[in-house]
């Protein structure tokens, strides 16, 4: 594949991904599933600490986890995936004390996200939730922060291009200083 090519894939790739709330009644294949856990693996923290933990809760024995998620949608993906940031062992920048576990952890979760577009699977970041509730649904250890839940699983429907405003680049970009 030529250097254009390349580039052609990975940027229609990213015009694909979309927010999936309604997913089909299939799971997802085990080497599938396996390909996306290896980008949690891979992805990369900052000083390689590597701060995060990942519980894969599969559609069957997920009663507890579903009773806490808002959109019925949710509760029908094959596999939800709580992404758990580890603040102990993050790298913290010494100026301003500021701990990257979150940054981390986000970091791995849009690299998966990617991966799993590229594999034709939807995927929903779930930021609504009652992170206690949720720890003390998956037994999550106190030192841990539950930075948001993953819903994955095949779409309902081919999604159709969404036409949300973006911000222009010009009020996005700044260059040489604000």
């Amino acid at each position: 594949m030529e250097e254009k090519e390349k580039l052609k894939v990975f940027y229609e790739l990213y015009e694909r991904r979309k927010s999936v709330r309604e997913f089909a009644d299939r799971g997802i294949e085990p080497d599938k599933l396996a390909r996306l856990l290896m980008t949690l693996n891979r992805a990369q923290s900052a000083a390689n600490r590597q701060p995060w933990h990942f519980i894969v809760a599969e559609k069957k024995g997920r009663e507890e986890l579903n009773a806490l998620l808002y959109k019925e949608g949710f509760r029908n993906a094959p596999v939800i995936i709580a992404a758990c940031a580890d603040p102990g062992s993050a790298w913290v920048r010494k100026a301003d004390k500021v701990n990257y576990s979150w940054v981390d952890v986000s970091i791995a979760v849009t690299e998966m996200i990617g991966a799993a577009t590229a594999e034709g699977i939807g995927t929903c970041w779930i930021a609504s939730l009652e992170p206690d509730k949720v720890k003390a649904a998956l037994g999550v250890p106190a030192r841990m922060d539950i930075v948001a839940l993953v819903a994955i699983g095949y779409p309902t429907a081919e999604l159709v291009k969404e036409n949300k405003s973006r911000k222009s680049l010009g009020e996005i970009i700044h260059y040489g200083k604000w």
